[in-house]
């Protein structure tokens, strides 16, 4: 993949630029983003630094460190909005650069024995922009899942909010 064409290299040039309005942190092996779609609070993006579209493309060293991030990013986003479960994806079927999303699910969940690509409130919220949150929200969410993180022990190259 060509970092020019590639969307998720996008998004993470803009985060070093400080031009990601989503961007909370920049860990070892990848980016913490806050999704814009907050249909589930805290659904978050874990993005690998380096553009690979499957998890076993990484080196074996900079895969372990990546799980491990992934991991503690989630714990992060427990912590902060105390869901009844974590679901954790990385597809990569339209954006085809690894990353995770990392969707908190409420103990209110309207469908939780489904996937969120079942529900149509989902969807709908999805590709309306009706579930963004204000920009007021949007850094509360970011500074909260950041403060969650610190707590964590990960190492922070860079904060962004």
């Amino acid at each position: 993949m060509s970092g020019h064409a590639c969307r998720a290299c996008q998004e993470n040039q803009d985060a070093d630029r400080g031009g990601d309005p989503w961007a909370i942190a920049l860990l070892a092996t990848g980016y913490v983003r806050l999704s814009p779609t907050q249909y589930y609070r805290g659904a978050t993006f874990f993005v690998s630094r380096i553009c690979v579209a499957e998890l076993q493309e990484l080196p074996a060293a900079t895969r372990s460190t990546h799980l491990d991030e992934m991991a503690l990013v989630a714990h992060a986003v427990f912590e902060a909005v105390r869901p009844r479960k974590m679901n954790y994806e990385a597809l990569g079927n339209s954006v085809p650069h690894l990353h995770w999303r990392l969707t908190p699910r409420p103990h209110d969940d309207p469908r939780p024995s489904g996937p969120i690509w079942e529900d149509p409130d989902f969807l709908r919220a999805l590709q309306s922009g009706s579930a963004r949150p204000s920009d007021d929200e949007r850094d509360a969410l970011r500074r909260t899942l950041l403060d969650e993180l610190q707590r964590s022990g990960v190492t922070i190259e860079r904060t962004f909010c």
